[in-house]
Parts: structure tokens; C-alpha cells; sequence
């Protein structure tokens, strides 16, 4: 019996020891599992740290190190893609497709349909360009302008070109808009000039623009009348009718759908007008809303469907299917302290909107309840003042006291889809050295990012898992 009973001691003390051993294992596993966990998270915000550390160094070289920020900028999408450091490499990209048209100051901008014909405004005067220069990459010396549309006594406040570049409005500050015809661009011809004055003490700015064809204007002068002209014949333009203004006489925009039977204007007391011009000779206030700031702009779609309004942070997206009862679509922030003017693609997609800062933002309005970011179009003028897109969104223009920058965006919807192919696409070799690495990596190792063994790393090639 005595044996017995210590067998089973032996045997309990066995148990114990095999599940204590069991309970160690287990114990030293979780540990083991909760230090690796600690070690990725620790890794994982070494390397969100690294990443907009680099892309805000990126973004700081832009101006002065396009290159580098490029290589910077790519680097912080390897190390750890997310929104932050992808907007920033797309901004660095677009950036790069941008050139300076002229240093000159210039106040308005109007662009072609294909983009290929360009006007920009300041003084008294207009510049006439031929971009095709500008668009061929292959092409080193790029042309100037290649002539100047003259003829108003005050500065000229409004210009608008027909789809086709071949019709132009020039309105100046004491209430002419004068007709060109831009058959030969380089030849300009006045064709006319449609007074909405009926004395000099009466002289205001105007607002203009035209229909696709050219064949229809809409002037808004800032005595509250709304012209609709008959264009057809450019050299002898037929008024078919003038409307007072229902609010403000003082208009701060004025938009045309491209067949010219949907006007929309915004006055200086932020109220937007719709007007259906489907009988341009009695037009018909559709519909207005009021908006709560002052400095109110619009742009609206080809097809005269929808229109963008926006103000102070704020831009709205309207749906004017129904002209009576407009339906908006969409409200966005807008990281702009005020709205200077905006700017739609012909189909509504694609909006450029500009604000008192040197960097006009491009957005996507394709899906109208989700309006996203596109890029930023960071220019040579201090401010812009005004903004012109093709009517794909292929070229964009951007005006201010500094000048006029130019964008090339025909491959924009791939530089968002894939920034990081696009910045290695014939670039494979971009290398960061060491010295650099040790300036703007903020003392990370990069031998955890493919440097070891190395004097250069290669930015493509950096894993975003390395460790």
C-alpha cells in the first residue's frame, strides 16, 4: 500500500511539474507573440513617421529640387502608402507638368475647347497664344504670344472664347465687349463692338460668354441688365433682348451652357440666377438661391445640367436638370480661404477652383456624392486670380498678378491611379544617397529599407514591408 501511495505522489508531482512546464511554454509563447506585436507596431509607426516625414520634405523642395522632392515623395509611398503621403506625390507629379506661359500679370484666362488657343487679360489689353508649342514636349523653345487684342479705353474685365478658338469677347471696365473673330489667331479681326452703355457716366465692368458655336453671347453689365446677342453674323450683332437683374446689379459671374439656352448668373450678394434662354428674345428666371457669402463664383457644364457654386471654404454642386427646381448634389470644404473662380470640364467631372493663394485645387466630381482631391496646381503667380480648363480637362490655365502657369494633365488619370508607376516609369535608376537619406530621413536606418551594403538607395525598389 505504502508503494502505492508514493507511486501516486511521484505521479502528481509528474502532473504538476508537466503542467507547469505547459502553462511556461504557453506563458513564454503569448509573451513571445505579444513582443512581436509590440516590435510591428513599432515598426509600423517608425515607418508612417518616415513616410510624412519625407513626403513634407518633399513637398517643402518642390520649387527648388523638383528632383529631389520626386525622389523624396516617391520614397514616402514605398516606405508606407496612405492618403497623406500619396496626395503629396501626386501634387510633386502634376507639379512637373506645369511651365510658366508668361511672368506678365493677367487678371482673366480663356482656353479653347481643344485647349490649343489661350487668352490672358490684363491692362487694356488681351494676349492671343497658340500652345501648341507648349504641348509638345519635344519642342524647346516655345512661342510667345502671337497677338494682342487692343480697343478698350478701360482695363479689360471679362474675356470668354468659343469651343472652337475661333470667336472671341474682350469686356472691358467702361461697358464695351468687343466681338473678334480668331479665324487665323495670329490675325485677329474686330468684328464689333456691343455697347451696354448709353453714356460714359454710366461705364461698368461686364461680364461675357458664349455658346459653343459662338453664335450666341450673354453680357452682364453692372447696371443689372442681362443681354442675350445674336452672333451669327459678327459683324453685325442683333440684340435679341436685355433683362434687369432681379437682385444686385453688380454681377460677380456669368456662365452659358454650350447650346446657349441656359445662362446662370451670380451677383455680388451671392444670389444665383438661372435663366432659360430656350426664346433667347424673352428670357425667364428658372430659379435663384442665395448664398451667404458676398464673393460667390460658378461654372457650369457644357450641357447646362450642373452647376458649381461656391464661396468662402465651401463649394456646392446643383443639379439643373429641372431648371425651376434645382437639386444640389453635393457640399464640399474647400481648403481656400475665399473663392476667386472656378472652372468645370465639359462634362461636369472634373472641377479647378482658385482662391487667394498660389496653388489652385483640381477635384473630382464624378461621383457627386463623394467629392474627391485631385491635385493641387501649385503655380508661378502669387495669387490666382482666375482658371480655365479644356474641355477634357487635358490643359488647365491659372492667372494672377504673378503671371500664368500652364498644366499639361492629359495623363492625370493615371498619375492618380498609380503615382508610384508613374514616377518610375523611365526613372527605375532614381537613387537617394547617403547624405540625404541622413538630412531628410531623420536619423532612420535605411539598411531596413534596402540601403545595406550600399552608398545609394534605390527608390523604386524600397519594399514598403521592410523592417
Amino acid at each position: 500500500m505504502d508503494d502505492l501511495a508514493g507511486a501516486r505522489q511521484v505521479d502528481a508531482r509528474g502532473t504538476r511539474w508537466r503542467t507547469c512546464a505547459i502553462v511556461l511554454a504557453v506563458l513564454l509563447v503569448v509573451a513571445g507573440v505579444v513582443w512581436k506585436r509590440e516590435r510591428d507596431r513599432g515598426a509600423a509607426q517608425e515607418r508612417v513617421a518616415l513616410a510624412h516625414g519625407l513626403a513634407l520634405h518633399a513637398a517643402e523642395l518642390r520649387d527648388a529640387a523638383p528632383g529631389t522632392a520626386r525622389d523624396l515623395g516617391l520614397a514616402a509611398v514605398k516606405v508606407h502608402s496612405d492618403g497623406q503621403t500619396r496626395a503629396g506625390l501626386i501634387d510633386t507629379l502634376v507639379g512637373e507638368r506645369g511651365d510658366e506661359l508668361t511672368s506678365d500679370a493677367s487678371s482673366e484666362v480663356a482656353l479653347s475647347g481643344d485647349g490649343r488657343i489661350a487668352l490672358t487679360g490684363d491692362g487694356d489689353e488681351v494676349s492671343v497664344w497658340d500652345l501648341t508649342t507648349w504641348l509638345d514636349p519635344k519642342v524647346v523653345e516655345k512661342s510667345d504670344r502671337i497677338a494682342a487684342l487692343k480697343g478698350h479705353k478701360e482695363d479689360v474685365g471679362a474675356v470668354a472664347l468659343s469651343f472652337d478658338g475661333r470667336t472671341a469677347l474682350t469686356g472691358g471696365d467702361e461697358g464695351v465687349t468687343i466681338v473678334w473673330d480668331l479665324t487665323d489667331p495670329a490675325k485677329p479681326i474686330r468684328m464689333a463692338a456691343l455697347a451696354g452703355r448709353k453714356n460714359a457716366e454710366d461705364a461698368g465692368g461686364v461680364r461675357a460668354a458664349l455658346s459653343r458655336d459662338g453664335r450666341t453671347a450673354v453680357i452682364a453689365d453692372d447696371d443689372g441688365d442681362v443681354t442675350v446677342w445674336d452672333l451669327t453674323d459678327r459683324s453685325r450683332p442683333v440684340c435679341l433682348s436685355v433683362t434687369r437683374a432681379p437682385t444686385s446689379p453688380v454681377f460677380r459671374d456669368l456662365g452659358l451652357s454650350a447650346d446657349g439656352g441656359v445662362a446662370v448668373t451670380v451677383d455680388n450678394d451671392g444670389a444665383v440666377t438661372v435663366w432659360d434662354l430656350s426664346d433667347p428674345s424673352r428670357p425667364v428666371k428658372s430659379a435663384d438661391r442665395a448664398l451667404p457669402a458676398k464673393s460667390a463664383e460658378m461654372a457650369m457644364s457644357a450641357d447646362g445640367r450642373a452647376v458649381l457654386v461656391g464661396n468662402a471654404h465651401r463649394a456646392g454642386l446643383w443639379n439643373l436638370a429641372d431648371r425651376s427646381r434645382p437639386v444640389s448634389t453635393a457640399v464640399f470644404d474647400v481648403p481656400l480661404a475665399d473663392m476667386y473662380d472656378m472652372a468645370l470640364t465639359s462634362d461636369g467631372k472634373t472641377a479647378l477652383l482658385a482662391g487667394p493663394s498660389d496653388s489652385a485645387i483640381l477635384w473630382d466630381l464624378s461621383a457627386p456624392s463623394r467629392p474627391a482631391r485631385l491635385a493641387a496646381l501649385k503655380g508661378y503667380a502669387r495669387e490666382i486670380d482666375s482658371v480655365a480648363l479644356s474641355a477634357d480637362g487635358g490643359i488647365a490655365l491659372a492667372a494672377g498678378p504673378g503671371g500664368v502657369s500652364l498644366w499639361d494633365l492629359r495623363d492625370l488619370a493615371e498619375v492618380v491611379a498609380d503615382p508610384e508607376r508613374v514616377a518610375c516609369r523611365g526613372n527605375t535608376n532614381a537613387e537617394i544617397d547617403k547624405a540625404d537619406w541622413a538630412r531628410y530621413a531623420g536619423g532612420a536606418d535605411w539598411s531596413h529599407y534596402g540601403g545595406e551594403g550600399s552608398d545609394s538607395l534605390a527608390v523604386c525598389f524600397i519594399g514598403a514591408g521592410s523592417t
